[in-house]
């Protein structure tokens, strides 16, 4: 059934009401439960509460799970006209009897189950196009304690797969695009740990293994393969560069295995993470072996100069010792639009993008004053109006007595790996989002939050900079569950991780540590302060009730258990435990309090 369809059928869906009498008429007794008047409150109750759902939810009565789904369930679970209420869902729905008959056996014991990202897991045999649900499933039980039926209910999560499909193929289409170019090549530098991960063009080129650079390895190895000479070279640069946060850009010799050498330029900017603390260094590697070796050949003569250089992809151009152009090769007037016989001595530099001239001229004027090669990158205009990146590099040219005579040059477009660069950059921050937040309450993942809390604990010292640890659990959460359905508590989490943002900073970390428990972690904030949100997040829940839709309300309480980081060499694992004290502490006293733990120094 596709989605228009679907909303047909809900918006034709009888009434709570008609749905319940529908179900009394049903001949019960032929499935072999008592009439539908004779059936426990407790019964009684979860159906009451199906019909009301507006998410697809079934109930499973008995031993043999007799269904009694509502409209939405319904319409997942079999085909249109199809009569599956007052069946056993084993024969009612036989493709999923052997999934189903696990459920019943598991939740008769009293065991609740979840399934995430079950792709169409209610009807094995719909034609429809695949979607993905979260099932849950859970024992209802008569006031005698024993199970009589199971509660099950789907939410959809469709959406969210296929984001997650959608940015996958994002990242193999980049990485195509990066592999099939035999010239520019992708690399990251962590900068505190000193490893580097790049592509397969960049790990091919220097020697090393593919696989290892792609996991990481030890920036060592990466200057192993620079020539002898140039390493010093290589080192300065990046050295600086990381020192002063200041982009980095080097030519150098690549020797390979076999001995080899290749002439690259590499170049790469600054990175910064969720905190504006400079994380790694992002870059291109360029093989730029053909044009240097060019470039120089060109100088011995200016018919083998210009023969050779209107074959090549880049601009090649020359000028004299004082920079004064006298050539351009024909690429020059397909990116400009210019014709050789229009161009003045000034043309160049009018077209450079305004606010990069003054760093071309600064640049350009310090080569030709110091005879080092000329290697920058800006934006230059195409014939389309657009501002495109150049890499743009030169070698001078010397007679006899080592001065300069010539400049011969290179032009090259590398706009669209800019483009890429800053592509894959902006694809790895939304695959690390995804991976950190929590999908239902937009705070952090368990995982995400004791990383990031255990890397500020250890990078800062407790003595120096105190901070606070809370520990938050929404009282009687079970009952909101059992009362009103997952769905409803579901929509609880939501809103009480929404007040607890609001009642936090930017700076504090917020955390979903598991089912109705959440974390947060104050950094710089002393006891004193950490009371004052403690209570803050406090007042916010037990002082908005909750609405659930149909006038229907809660008000929500939570117990905060806290501790203050005074201590230096505390652990996460050792202050989640005097938190977890305390916050039973403060439900041992009444709950809806906030009650701190004292952190005690290793022996």
């Amino acid at each position: 059934m596709n989605s228009t369809q679907l909303s047909e059928a809900h918006h034709h869906q009888r009434s709570p009401s008609d749905w319940l009498a529908l179900q009394a008429s049903l001949d019960w007794p032929s499935a072999g439960l008592p009439p539908f008047t004779e059936w426990e409150p407790a019964l009684l109750a979860v159906m009451r509460l199906v019909a009301h759902a507006s998410a697809p939810m079934i109930l499973m009565v008995g031993p043999e799970g007799v269904l009694a789904a509502n409209a939405e369930a319904q319409s997942l679970l079999a085909e249109p006209g199809s009569a599956i209420n007052g069946r056993s869902v084993l024969t009612a729905l036989p493709g999923l009897a052997p999934f189903y008959s696990a459920v019943l056996k598991k939740t008769r014991r009293g065991e609740t189950l979840h399934f995430s990202d079950q792709p169409n897991p209610l009807n094995s045999d719909s034609a429809s196009a695949t979607r993905w649900f979260n099932l849950d499933f859970t024992p209802v039980t008569a006031t005698a304690g024993n199970v009589i039926a199971v509660l099950g209910t789907a939410s959809e999560v469709t959406p969210h797969i296929r984001r997650v499909q959608g940015l996958s193929d994002s990242e193999q289409r980049l990485r195509l695009a990066l592999e099939s170019s035999g010239m520019v090549g992708i690399w990251t530098l962590d900068v505190r740990t000193r490893t580097s991960t790049a592509d397969a063009n960049v790990a091919r080129m220097y020697g090393l293994s593919e696989l290892d650079y792609q996991s990481g390895v030890d920036s060592a190895l990466f200057i192993q393969a620079i020539h002898p000479d140039d390493r010093p070279k290589v080192n300065k640069a990046l050295g600086d560069a990381l020192a002063t946060e200041t982009p980095y850009r080097c030519r150098y010799r690549v020797v390979s295995r076999e001995g080899g050498v290749r002439w690259v330029i590499t170049s790469a900017r600054p990175a910064y993470n969720e905190h504006k603390q400079f994380a790694r260094m992002l870059g291109v590697v360029i093989d730029v072996t053909d044009q240097m070796e060019t470039a120089s050949a060109l100088a011995d003569s200016r018919f083998q100069f210009q023969t050779l250089t209107e074959t090549l992809p880049q601009i090649v151009w020359s000028c004299d010792a004082e920079g004064r152009h006298d050539y351009f090769s024909a690429r020059w007037s397909e990116f400009t639009g210019i014709e050789p016989k229009d161009i003045v001595e000034n043309t160049w530099k009018q077209l450079v993008y305004p606010d990069h001239w003054p760093m071309v001229s600064t640049v350009w004027d310090k080569a030709r004053t110091t005879g080092e090669p000329y290697d920058i990158d800006y934006r230059f205009r195409h014939r389309s109006g657009e501002y495109r990146w150049l890499r743009v590099m030169a070698l001078p040219i010397r007679d006899e007595l080592g001065q300069i005579t010539r400049w011969c040059g290179t032009s090259t477009d590398v706009h669209d790996n800019y483009l890429i660069a800053q592509e894959r950059e902006k694809l790895r921050a939304e695959l690390e989002r995804v991976a950190s937040e929590d999908q239902l309450t937009q705070v952090l993942t368990r995982r995400a939050f004791i990383g990031r809390a255990t890397a500020f604990i250890t990078a800062n010292d407790a003595a120096l900079m105190p901070a606070t640890l809370l520990m938050l659990d929404i009282d009687y959460f079970k009952s909101i569950n059992d009362a009103y359905g997952h769905p409803a508590g579901d929509k609880v989490l939501a809103i009480a991780a929404r007040r607890i943002l609001a009642s936090t900073t930017a700076t504090d970390l917020v955390g979903r540590l598991g089912g109705e428990e959440f974390a947060v972690l104050l950094p710089a904030c002393s006891r004193q302060q950490a009371g004052g949100v403690a209570e803050r997040i406090r007042e916010s829940m037990a002082g908005d009730p909750i609405t659930l839709g149909e006038g229907l309300q809660v008000t929500v309480t939570v117990s905060i258990g806290a501790v203050s980081i005074t201590i230096p060499g505390q652990d996460l694992d050792q202050l989640l435990q005097i938190a977890d004290k305390a916050l039973y502490s403060a439900k041992s006293a009444g709950r809806n309090r906030a009650v701190f733990g004292e952190a005690q120094a290793l022996p």
